[in-house]
């Protein structure tokens, strides 16, 4: 395990006492930063952001346990290993730094494809989950019925051979207008530029495309439901572990079907409103996040 300097995401935005760490995994190594002591808290993102999403969430939680954001492998400053990217490829890597750092008791806090990576890893380690906290997450099929009409235009375009790369890796619209155009207040340029910065050239995107290709809508494709559906029996079984969906307006991905299947397949559950935001809600509302988050762990403790 290393420590480096050479970074494109600010150390200095996650405040007082963080650290940027390298930690050997496979043929490459996870990127995370980390600060405080205690119980596991890890932050899991998803696409196409990096740890930097949960910046606000380690000053508001300060003392409240080891906060630990880590960079998925090819995102922020992960390695880039020649690898396909899918969905199996992000576990193996995530699983492998895990071990590496033996993470306990944990409690998650999960984004995106960060959810459906974090949920696997629970289900699979159920001795190791101390709560888990859902903010607008993969985490079921979605219909495109319920999405942004312009969402599902970029999507087809995305999942077309050829137009997809030259949308996403040739003309960089995923993170120029995609990523941006999710939040209801613009995001600063300058915390745009650091999402932007790990991916300057065509070279540095190809793998960008993976995971709007293996975004479950309307069943396709088959193999990303399959792989959230086996996850299903540890969320209407896990009693033990307390968990809480935070729901937003108008979210995004979480449509209200999803939420009715929560509310009805996952066990020790809490809903609540987050407030206003689309999808990057740690951007949006990091305060109620944090705040959850507090709550969460008081409902573990008092277990």
């Amino acid at each position: 395990m290393t420590d480096t300097t050479a970074r494109t995401i600010p150390i200095e935005a996650f405040g007082p006492g963080a650290q940027s760490v390298d930690v050997p995994v496979l043929d490459s190594h996870l990127h995370h930063v980390e600060a405080g002591e205690g119980d596991p808290i890890v932050f899991l993102h998803g696409s196409p952001t990096s740890s930097y999403l949960y910046r606000h969430l380690f000053g508001l939680l300060a003392g409240r346990g080891r906060l630990i954001a880590p960079d998925l492998i090819g995102f922020g400053d992960s390695g880039r290993p020649e690898i396909a990217y899918d969905l199996a490829d992000h576990e193996r890597y995530l699983d492998a730094w895990f071990e590496a750092l033996d993470l306990r008791d944990v409690t998650l806090v999960l984004q995106d494809y960060g959810a459906a990576f974090g949920v696997s890893w629970a289900s699979r380690h159920a001795d190791r989950v101390k709560a888990v906290l859902l903010a607008e997450p993969v985490i079921r099929d979605i219909e495109s019925s319920a999405l942004p009409e312009a969402f599902v235009g970029a999507q087809r375009v995305i999942r077309t051979p050829g137009d997809g790369e030259k949308f996403v890796v040739e003309d960089n619209l995923f993170l120029t207008a995609v990523l941006p155009g999710a939040f209801l207040t613009p995001l600063a340029e300058a915390d745009l530029a650091v999402y932007q910065a790990p991916f300057p050239t065509p070279e540095s995107r190809t793998h960008l495309i993976r995971f709007p290709r293996n975004l479950p809508i309307d069943g396709d494709p088959a193999s990303s439901v399959e792989y959230l559906a086996r996850n299903e029996a540890w969320l209407a079984s896990s009693t033990d572990v307390p968990k809480t969906l935070l729901t937003y307006e108008p979210g995004f991905l979480v449509t209200p079907t999803i939420v009715e299947w929560i509310r009805e397949n996952v066990a020790n559950l809490e809903v609540h409103a987050g407030g206003a935001g689309v999808h990057f809600v740690q951007e949006e509302q990091p305060q109620g996040i944090a705040d959850a988050v507090v709550a969460l762990l008081a409902r573990a403790e008092a277990r």
